[in-house]
């Protein structure tokens, strides 16, 4: 059983920005536009094809209704990282385009803003919007949508009165890395003192701590009872935690969130491995940015570097990286928590034909937090691909011939042998890049 299986995620986060094309209405408006290109438009916002989507709409803004203009607006800026922009471009299509939008995209308008405070760590006001989304166009949404709703809220709710997480970074901090015996990058954190080892996993959408390591660490385990998706499809009850502070190397974070998981659903007997905590996306992204060194240390410096490379965009806390190959452009969700690269079930359905003629047959164990299951997969050999300027060749890819919930949307995973064939990695969440250098 391959370790980078083991990937916790949080299905309602992946799901709570649903996208209705069919849903969109502006007929109510007295604005006009031109019916082929919005639903061109809206149909790669329904894909998240975001990349596309920018350029579009700077091209063609002239043939869509102002009201059309700010919905995309407001996504794009989600996307890219601009979230005080979306913020007040869902206030302008609130103050005054609101019989433009039907239920549906009002209930969706709403997610998006909780999606923004998230980022923000205001989660009282995530929480405000999101009940909003609930409690006046729940019935816009579909009973699975709706449960997945409900558990945002549940994990959010209760962090409603406490301060934002917040990171100081006054000088440029390098903080030593290991690695684990499965390759994974391996960081130390300090909370209440005691140390423990946390995995760094850009797949996470939020940091995790074991029922066991958080006694140790004296996090704060607040009233909740929240259901988390892993990476086969099940479900794991948690709870959230709060560290008053938290000490990676010199970086001093306070207020930080954790997922709190049984013990038993951490440790995996058959390999004899256990996780006791995970740095997730809310801490990278308050580093602004990270340089991963093979050399074993990521350096965060204080002041971001500006580069001409558009790349990465964020669905929801995840972070989506374009790639290209030798006949496509995909997009992948980036997981240095994952050991191998691999594809989706959505690249499988698309090249079915292909990767039956070339690929070979496997099966392997697949496991997420509390499950493993066993999964098959077809290993393609020798496939090249170029991110941000740079180029490898793979020896062997496996593509994914069964829907998983982290990945449905895209065309794989991005992971280590991919991320780490470089020696030094840049993650950027400023300009919104992912640079690889030899």
């Amino acid at each position: 059983m391959k370790p980078d299986r083991f990937k916790l995620s949080l299905t309602f986060m992946k799901n709570i920005i649903p996208l209705f094309l069919v849903a969109l209405s502006l007929a109510a408006c007295t604005e006009k536009s031109n019916p082929v290109t919005e639903r061109q438009l809206l149909q790669m916002l329904d894909n998240k094809d975001f990349f596309r989507l920018e350029t579009r709409l700077e091209k063609d803004r002239s043939q869509l209704s102002k009201s059309t203009v700010l919905y995309l607006e407001t996504h794009l800026q989600n996307a890219f990282n601009r979230t005080e922009q979306s913020l007040q471009t869902i206030d302008t299509l609130l103050g005054g385009y609101t019989k433009s939008l039907n239920d549906t995209l009002l209930s969706n308008i709403y997610q998006l803003k909780f999606d923004n405070y998230v980022k923000q760590c205001r989660y009282g006001e995530a929480a405000e919007a999101l009940k909003i989304a609930m409690d006046k166009y729940g019935h816009a949404s579909d009973s699975t949508d709706l449960a997945d709703l409900h558990e945002a809220y549940n994990t959010f709710e209760p962090l409603k009165a406490l301060p934002p997480q917040k990171m100081h970074i006054t000088a440029d901090v390098t903080v030593p890395v290991s690695r684990n015996q499965f390759n994974h990058v391996i960081m130390r954190a300090t909370c209440g003192g005691q140390s423990e080892d946390f995995v760094f996993d850009t797949g996470a959408m939020l940091s995790v701590a074991s029922e066991s390591c958080a006694r140790r660490m004296g996090i704060h385990v607040l009233e909740s009872s929240i259901k988390v998706g892993n990476s086969v499809g099940s479900k794991v009850q948690s709870k959230v935690g709060i560290a008053d502070s938290l000490r990676i190397g010199n970086l001093l974070i306070e207020n930080v969130t954790f997922l709190i998981i049984p013990d038993e659903m951490l440790s995996f007997t058959e390999i004899n491995y256990a996780i006791h905590g995970i740095i997730g996306f809310p801490i990278m992204y308050q580093m602004k940015e990270l340089i991963l060194h093979k050399d074993e240390s990521i350096t965060v410096p204080v002041h971001p570097t500006k580069r001409d490379l558009h790349n990465l965009f964020l669905d929801g806390l995840s972070p989506i990286i374009r790639a290209e190959t030798d006949c496509d452009t995909m997009l992948f969700k980036m997981d240095t928590g994952a050991t191998s690269t691999e594809f989706s079930e959505k690249y499988f359905a698309a090249h079915k034909s292909e990767v039956l003629e070339k690929g070979v047959l496997k099966t392997a164990k697949r496991g997420g937090a509390g499950a493993i299951i066993d999964s098959e997969h077809y290993e393609l050999e020798k496939f090249r691909v170029k991110i941000g300027g740079c180029e490898l060749t793979l020896p062997t890819i496996d593509v994914m011939t069964e829907k998983l919930a982290f990945t449905e949307d895209y065309d794989g995973n991005l992971g280590q042998d991919v991320l780490m064939h470089f020696n030094k990695l840049i993650l950027n969440f400023e300009d919104m890049y992912l640079a690889l250098e030899d």
